[in-house]
């Protein structure tokens, strides 16, 4: 596979191999130190959490829409609030209702933008559509 991230174990698993575990006890390392800082290995764990997986970018639409569902029922309460008489602040109402609204809206619409470029991305990665255990006859 002709990708840039390679994570050998999520590559066996989306090609189909029947997988197990194989305990193993790692002997000290002789010389030398490890190369793997805390930042090096984050910065490894979110590419391969972005190269192989969409969820980070469907946690962002679903959280874009409860942003937006809570914008509009906090949205109602301060109408009803300013309707009868309890908010006083010209402009409050107006200006928390939108806040919240285009908030959410963004927060989703970022989201379904994120989803099209991962699509992109699923199709710029060249995968094969089959993968041929063996050939007979030729």
């Amino acid at each position: 596979m002709r990708e840039s991230i390679r994570y050998f174990p999520t590559m066996v698993k989306w090609v189909g191999f029947r997988q197990t575990t194989i305990d193993v006890t790692h002997a000290k390392r002789e010389e030398g130190e490890r190369n793997y800082n805390f930042k090096r290995l984050f910065n490894l764990a979110l590419d391969i959490m972005l190269a192989y997986s969409d969820k980070p970018i469907r946690l962002t639409v679903k959280f874009g829409m409860l942003v937006a569902a809570t914008g509009f029922v906090f949205a109602l309460y301060t109408l009803y609030r300013y309707l009868h008489g309890d908010i006083i602040v010209a402009g409050y109402a107006s200006l928390i209702i939108s806040l919240w609204l285009l908030s959410g809206f963004l927060l989703i619409t970022l989201g379904v933008v994120g989803l099209y470029v991962g699509k992109t991305f699923e199709g710029v990665k060249n995968r094969p559509i089959y993968i041929v255990e063996k050939r007979v006859g030729s």
